[in-house]
């Protein structure tokens, strides 16, 4: 059963290709394929997932010569918020690299669709360690917060983007509170993490000044692959105790400096 499983992925995955017309290389190709089989079928079948998800991720990001520079206090094994800044799909592929164990909150429709295929694709989900609600809940807000404090204090640790969508370019944006709240009011750990990508690989929100490849991730994997080396800076900050913050918005202001100061100025601390 096991067996037929992967072969029914396999086959959607190049039937997916095949519509899509996908121009990638075959070396991409043959990676993609790897990450697939440890993601989404041995992950499903063998107890350590964290293992089987860095030896999915790894030989993705090798074959866009993602090489990623690792700096500051990565060694935290307390449930924690991980408050990340957001400039490349890659992003997720790097943290889930770095710590396989964190888990990530969505919404979709999936989460109440119990078709065939859309279980097929929550089994992917659930491999990766997403915790999905539904979409078009007017309460979503409170319902993220929920998960957020439910899911920490459980033992999990929970990554964020506070910006909600990646940007390419201009640095940090706008931080959205809401996950600081709930981090502040349960007096929840918190650790940012800044991400600082040395090529021109970005991919995010247009502006007047984005490239085909920093708008469309399939050119942006090209261009990745077309580059030598795409080297990506990850610094892993202290941990912050949120209950020596006078409010919420202090803590958010706190957090933004401490992600934004390494972003600009590439302390690469080690500790």
């Amino acid at each position: 059963m096991k067996y037929l499983y992967f072969l029914l992925l396999i086959t959607v995955f190049f039937i997916y290709l095949l519509i899509k017309k996908i121009n990638l290389s075959v070396n991409i190709l043959k990676n993609l394929l790897i990450g697939l089989y440890y993601v989404a079928f041995k992950a499903s079948f063998y107890k350590n997932k964290s293992e089987c998800i860095k030896n999915g991720i790894t030989p993705v990001l090798n074959s866009i010569n993602i090489k990623v520079n690792k700096f500051g206090l990565s060694e935290n094994n307390l449930p924690t918020l991980y408050v990340v800044n957001h400039q490349s799909y890659l992003d997720s592929l790097i943290m889930k690299l770095l710590k396989p164990e964190i888990y990530t909150i969505a919404k979709s429709h999936v989460a109440n669709d119990f078709s065939f295929i859309k279980n097929f694709s929550k089994n992917i989900l659930d491999n990766w360690g997403v915790i999905l609600y539904e979409m078009g809940n007017k309460e979503s807000g409170k319902i993220v917060r929920k998960l957020i404090k439910e899911n920490i204090e459980s033992g999990k640790s929970i990554l964020i983007y506070p910006e909600g969508t990646a940007h390419a370019y201009e640095g940090l944006k706008h931080f959205y509170k809401g996950s600081f709240e709930v981090a502040y009011e349960n007096n929840l750990l918190i650790q940012p993490v800044t991400i600082k990508y040395l090529s021109d690989i970005t991919w995010g929100e247009k502006v007047s000044y984005s490239k085909d490849y920093n708008l469309d991730i399939l050119k942006n994997i090209r261009k990745c692959e077309e580059n030598g080396n795409n080297e990506v800076n990850v610094t892993f900050h202290p941990i912050i105790n949120t209950g020596k913050f006078d409010n919420a918005d202090h803590l958010m202001k706190y957090v933004k400096f401490i992600i934004t100061d390494e972003f600009v100025n590439q302390h690469n601390y080690k500790i």
